[in-house]
């Protein structure tokens, strides 16, 4: 059965250690060494990284992103090789749990329009060469025929009932998953983060996770995204809710 303190602030704590980095050259440059993460994680804890991203970096973003998603309509389905953008409210088709968020999906950085362009890679790039030294791949970006690459993605939780449901992945070949938080908690959301469940426990990192905070976790273990407060008007507004930045490691072949 799993355990949570219902009356608590607080998630169970000694399953998150908390680390110290800082961007340099496009990589991220840690107090502990890429393998002491990767061991700590596959341990079963919940690492995460403060501050790793300035707010200056994300919300200029989310400017240029704001634009573009204009000027390109929605998808209707994932095709995992352009760049497109998806408002989801359905039962996932690979997890088959029900989620509610607009997701923004890159697979080219070449054909964006240059401001946006520079900003992913400023934002993914040193998050790709840090999955590659904790995996002990050398993946890259984007769609690539008949080889493995990464997906980068943002989504966005809307208020008034942006979430995802409780699921899991196979830890192979994914082996660390990457959560990078886009949202200052209490001025840009107020409820809705991320929980793992990790040896009969739920861990909630919400008041942990903060803007620029790198959360790297067991891909393995069960998760999901709360539920925004009902009580607030749905709104896809791009200026409002959680907004989250993942790393895929894509292996259709």
């Amino acid at each position: 059965m799993l355990t949570y303190n219902h009356n608590s602030n607080y998630p169970v704590m000694d399953k998150i250690v908390f680390l110290e980095g800082k961007i340099s050259d496009n990589k991220v440059i840690t107090t502990q060494t890429p393998a002491e993460i990767a061991s700590i994680v596959s341990g079963g804890k919940i690492g995460i990284i403060k501050g790793l991203f300035s707010p200056e970096l994300i919300y200029s973003l989310k400017k240029e992103l704001e634009q573009w998603a204009d000027s390109v309509p929605p998808a209707t389905a994932d095709d995992f090789k352009g760049n497109y953008h998806s408002k989801k409210a359905k039962i996932s088709n690979l997890q088959q749990v029900p989620h509610v968020f607009h997701d923004f999906n890159f697979n080219d950085f070449t054909i964006l329009p240059e401001g946006l362009r520079q900003k992913l890679f400023d934002l993914f790039e040193p998050l790709r060469n840090f999955y590659n030294e904790l995996t002990g791949y050398n993946v890259d970006f984007g769609y690539i025929q008949d080889q493995p690459y990464l997906h980068p993605q943002l989504i966005q939780y809307p208020v008034g009932g942006g979430f995802f449901g409780r699921h899991n992945h196979n830890l192979l070949p994914q082996k660390i998953g990457f959560i990078l938080s886009l949202s200052k908690y209490g001025t840009d959301y107020e409820a809705g983060g991320t929980c793992f469940a990790i040896d009969n426990e739920i861990v909630d990192i919400e008041k942990h996770h903060d803007i620029g905070d790198l959360c790297i976790w067991p891909y393995e273990v069960d998760h999901w995204v709360k539920q925004s407060p009902l009580h607030d008007q749905f709104t896809w507004d791009f200026n409002k809710g959680r907004w989250v930045a993942t790393l895929a490691y894509f292996n259709p072949y």
